[in-house]
């Protein structure tokens, strides 16, 4: 009998990927002896979590600067032109260059404001538990499977993929109790372009991003 998925929120998504990355959320006591993939993770989250944890208020009281944190260690980290290709499918071989690199922009943009945004309003009283990997036969493709406890309910699988590009191992999907980001934005973004078009999608997005900078400046 297959297991009833429990429903992930957009917000979810976006501040488990955030947060593991930036850092609010301690590492299981036990000490672990991690992989690499696994220690991009921990990495960033022993970098950032003192700025997190000692500058609560200047995250809430400007934007911008939750921003800045996003672009510089998030962005690294994260193979955006591989989850672009991912989220839109067939639409991305059909696209032209121009259309390609102008929806991997404002894709881009959209999911760092809107991580940013989550972060800033999520809890940070979690532990993550690593588990064993998962690598294929050549070992330039991972899942880092990771559990996460914390107070407000049951423990959550979190999985994330990566694999390895120029010498650096990146992640390109995040799973939640076994419901995937890529998929996600895949099924909206699918709906948008078969309702205006893959330009009108581009167009929708741009539109959405220019009014949260906006917002953000005039804050």
């Amino acid at each position: 009998m297959q297991a009833r998925r429990r429903k992930i929120s957009p917000a979810l998504f976006s501040g488990f990927l955030l947060m593991l990355l930036l850092g609010s959320i301690p590492v299981a006591a036990e000490k672990q002896a991690l992989a690499k993939p696994q220690k991009v993770i921990e990495g960033i989250s022993t970098r950032m979590a003192d700025i997190l944890n000692h500058e609560r208020e200047r995250l809430k009281s400007d934007p911008g600067y939750v921003y800045r944190l996003a672009d510089e260690v998030l962005v690294p980290h994260v193979d955006f032109d591989r989850v672009a290709r991912l989220v839109l499918g067939k639409h991305w071989r059909r696209a032209n260059s121009e259309q390609q690199r102008a929806f991997e922009r404002q894709f881009q943009r959209l999911l760092v404001r809107t991580y940013s945004t989550a972060f800033i309003e999520l809890d940070s009283n979690w532990e993550i538990r690593y588990l064993p990997l998962r690598v294929n036969k050549k070992g330039d493709e991972v899942m880092v499977r990771t559990k996460v406890l914390h107070a407000a309910g049951d423990p959550l699988d979190v999985l994330y993929r990566m694999h390895l590009k120029g010498g650096s191992w990146k992640a390109y999907d995040v799973k939640i109790e076994g419901v995937s980001l890529v998929t996600n934005y895949r099924s909206n973004f699918t709906k948008e372009v078969r309702r205006s078009g893959l330009d009108g999608l581009i167009k929708k997005m741009t539109e959405l991003n220019d009014r949260r900078e906006k917002k953000k400046v005039t804050s």
